[in-house]
């Protein structure tokens, strides 16, 4: 069994398990989980593993969006984790993007094929473990403050390190500058909010931290290919066509 599904979760923590293995893969926002006593927090550019048969309390806001993996078999490196939260590599978190775009549209025909190729990136992760407890505070000040200025000083308060030394650190565990990580996270959150939210474009501008509607339609573009406005209406007439 493979089965690849966009979901959100309820705020209120609910508790549940099942016969399966899971991977929970967030897209924008976190989740809150609780197994076997501990809590844990996945964030974006993590994987979540879930073994089959485990008991686990999860939540998240309601604006949360996550790619979820059900499967009956799971490669054999994941299933003897010391944690259940681990990094993704560098070529996973792009691949992730496509994903949801192919579930999005309801793309029958390429989404076995995209499916086979996540399962081949799958056999191939290398499991990293988790972030820095303090670059993770600086990573989960972040998520919370999207539409905020946010500046380098304030979010090296928040890791509790020097300028210098939160620049060295994030990029040495994250692959990217902190500039870099905040901006993709925004935009990610951008996607999500304009395909689940009845926002102008200005208002998911301000609320993914531009104040210029133009500057962040401009940035949109140049990653995803595409402008805000096109990016949604390719959704809706994929929707209609389905």
């Amino acid at each position: 069994m493979l089965s690849l599904s966009i979901r959100a979760y309820s705020p209120i923590q609910l508790s549940h398990s099942h016969e399966h293995h899971q991977l929970v893969l967030p897209l924008a926002g976190r989740l809150n989980l609780l197994i076997n006593q501990q809590q844990f927090q996945v964030g974006t550019a993590e994987c979540l593993v879930i073994l089959a048969g485990t008991e686990h309390g999860f939540s998240a806001a309601e604006q949360c969006r996550f790619l979820v993996v059900d499967l009956t078999h799971l490669p054999a490196h994941l299933l003897h984790l010391t944690q259940p939260v681990f990094q993704l590599s560098a070529r996973m978190q792009p691949y992730l993007l496509v994903l949801e775009q192919l579930l999005l549209q309801q793309n029958q025909q390429l989404l076995p094929t995209a499916q086979q190729f996540f399962l081949q990136l799958l056999e191939a992760e290398q499991p990293a473990p988790a972030v820095d407890k303090r670059v993770r505070q600086a990573l989960l000040y972040m998520q919370d403050h999207l539409a905020e200025e946010l500046d380098l000083v304030k979010l090296a308060s928040k890791a509790s390190l020097s300028l210098s030394q939160f620049k060295q650190l994030f990029r040495q565990q994250l692959g990217r500058s902190p500039g870099q990580y905040l901006t993709t996270l925004r935009m990610q959150h951008s996607r999500t909010l304009l395909l689940f939210s009845n926002l102008t474009v200005q208002q998911i501008a301000l609320e993914c931290g531009y104040q210029s509607a133009s500057a962040f339609s401009a940035r949109f573009s140049q990653l995803f290919g595409q402008s805000p406005q096109q990016f949604r209406g390719q959704q809706y007439r994929g929707s209609a066509k389905a």
